[in-house]
C-alpha cells in the first residue's frame, strides 16, 4: 500500500512536470502549482523523516534515522541531522508540527521553531500562536531574529544563557586536505564571529581595490576569496597592524543596536541581525572599544550621534605593563592582555591609568561573565578574586541535649543516724 501510494505521487509530479516543461501553463496556474508543491514538499520531507526514523528505531541505529535519511534523500549527513532533529522538536507541539507538514510553515522556519521549542519549552510555544502566525507569514531571514528576540525574551536572563551556550561551542580545526591544500574551518559566537567577519572584510577590500587600480600595469586581480586568504595571512605575519591592548587601529568594527523596552524599560541590546547580546557581553564589549554613539527616532533617522574613546593609549600601555609584567591576576604575557576598565566604561569609569589593569582573555571573561570581583588596594597592587556566593549544604537536624535521666526514689528511706551519746 506505501509503494503504491508513493508511486502515484511519482507520476503525478511527472505529469506537472511535463505540463510545466511544454509552456501551455499560464503564470496565474504556475503560481498555484508552486503554492501546491509547497506543500507536497513538506509532507514528502516528513515521510522521509518518519520512515527514517521508523527504520532506524526498529534496527536500534542510534541515530534518530540520520544516516538512513541522508542516503535515502541524498542530503548531507549534516542537513539531515539536522531534519531529524527539527522533526523531533516538532512533535511535541502538534500545532506546529501540523503546519509544518500542510506547508504553511517553510522548513528554514520550522527549524527556528524547532530551536526556540529547545530554547523556552514545548508548552510555551504551543501556547503562543502569535509565533506560529509570523513562522508562516516571515521570510526566513525574518523569521530567524524573530524568533532569537521571542525566544530571549521567555529565558528571563536577557539572553545570558544563550548566548553561553553560543560561546562553549567555539572551535577551530586545521587539517590538510588530500588536495595539497591547508583547510581550516571554524566556528564562534556571535560576537566574535562578527568582529573577525568584519575585519577579514576589510583587510579583503582593501586588497581587492589595490589590485584594481593596478590591473592594467600587467598584475593578475585575485577574486575576493583569495584576497581574504591573504588577509587571514597578513594576521599571522603581522601585515595588518594594530596592538593587542586595544590601542593605535581599531581591530574590527562592530554594530551594537540597543533600545529600551517600552514595557518593563530594560536596555535591550541586539546585533543588528537580531541576536540578543546579554549585559555582560555588552560591559566587555565598552570596556576596550572606540564607541561611536548614535540615536535614532522611532522612523529610524539619525538623531543625535557623538564619539568616546574608551582604548588606552599606546604611552598607557606601556605604563601598565611596567608596572604588572603582563595579566595583573595570573602574570600572563601581555601579548594575550587587554586593557580594563575597574570602574565599568560604561558607567563613567574613566580611561585612566588608576582605573585600569592589563587583564589576559580569560581573566577578562571571568570578570565581565562569571562575577570576578577586583578588590582595590591603596597601593594600587589590586587582586582578583571569585564572586563570593551564598553556599548552603543539606539541612540538618539541630542536635539535642542529652536527655537528664533522673534516678527512681528508693521505696524505703532509713531515717538517720543518731550521733553518738558521749
Amino acid at each position: 500500500m506505501l509503494i503504491d501510494a508513493a508511486r502515484r505521487a511519482e507520476a503525478a509530479a511527472k505529469e506537472m512536470l511535463s505540463v510545466v516543461n511544454a509552456g501551455s501553463a499560464s503564470c496565474g496556474e504556475l503560481r498555484d502549482a508552486l503554492a501546491v508543491c509547497r506543500s507536497v514538499a513538506a509532507l514528502v520531507s516528513a515521510v522521509q523523516t518518519s520512515a527514517a526514523a521508523a527504520i532506524a528505531g526498529r534496527e536500534r541505529h542510534g541515530d534518530g534515522g540520520a544516516q538512513v535519511l541522508a542516503d535515502a534523500a541524498g542530503l548531507t549527513r549534516r542537513d539531515a541531522h539536522s531534519q531529524v532533529k527539527t522533526a523531533k522538536a516538532l512533535r511535541a507541539v502538534p500545532v506546529v508540527r501540523d503546519a509544518v507538514e500542510s506547508g504553511r510553515v517553510p522548513q528554514a522556519n520550522a527549524r527556528s521553531l524547532a530551536e526556540a521549542i529547545s530554547r523556552a519549552g514545548a508548552s510555551t510555544v504551543g501556547a503562543d500562536g502569535d509565533l506560529l502566525a509570523k513562522a508562516e507569514r516571515l521570510r526566513p531571514d525574518q523569521f530567524v531574529r524573530e524568533a532569537r528576540r521571542w525566544t530571549a525574551d521567555r529565558q528571563g536572563d536577557g539572553g545570558a544563557s544563550a548566548y553561553r551556550q553560543l560561546r562553549a561551542k567555539r572551535s577551530v580545526r586545521i587539517w590538510d586536505g588530500d588536495d595539497g591544500m591547508v583547510h581550516l574551518h571554524g566556528q564562534f559566537d556571535p560576537v566574535t564571529g562578527k568582529r573577525i567577519a568584519n575585519r577579514l572584510r576589510n583587510q579583503a577590500r582593501a586588497l581587492y581595490d589595490t589590485d584594481k587600480a593596478v590591473v592594467g600595469h600587467g598584475s593578475e586581480r585575485r577574486s575576493f576569496d583569495q584576497c581574504m586568504a591573504d588577509a587571514v595571512d597578513n594576521f599571522t605575519n603581522g601585515a595588518a597592524g594594530g596592538s593587542s591592548n586595544g590601542g593605535g587601529r581599531s581591530l574590527a568594527d562592530i554594530c551594537v543596536v540597543a533600545h529600551v523596552d517600552d514595557d518593563t524599560g530594560r536596555l535591550i541590546t541586539e546585533l543588528p541581525d537580531g541576536v540578543r547580546l546579554p549585559a555582560e557581553v555588552l560591559e566587555q564589549l565598552s570596556c576596550n572599544a572606540r564607541l561611536t554613539g548614535a540615536v535614532y527616532d522611532r522612523k529610524g533617522r539619525p538623531i543625535w550621534r557623538t564619539e568616546s574613546r574608551r582604548t588606552v593609549t599606546e604611552s598607557q600601555w606601556q605604563l601598565l605593563i611596567a608596572k604588572w609584567g603582563g595579566c595583573f591576576h595570573c602574570g600572563a604575557n601581555p601579548g594575550i592582555c587587554q586593557a580594563h576598565h575597574i570602574e565599568p566604561a560604561s558607567r563613567g569609569g574613566p580611561t585612566k591609568l588608576d582605573n585600569l589593569v592589563p587583564a589576559c582573555w580569560t581573566c577578562h571573561h571571568r570578570i565581565h561573565h562569571d562575577g570576578w570581583q577586583i578588590h582595590k588596594s591603596p597601593d594600587g597592587n589590586h587582586t582578583l578574586h571569585p564572586p563570593q556566593r551564598s553556599r548552603h549544604g543539606p539541612a540538618h537536624a539541630v542536635e539535642r541535649p542529652p536527655p537528664i535521666i533522673a534516678e527512681p526514689a528508693p521505696l524505703f528511706t532509713p531515717p538517720p543516724a543518731k550521733p553518738p551519746q558521749a
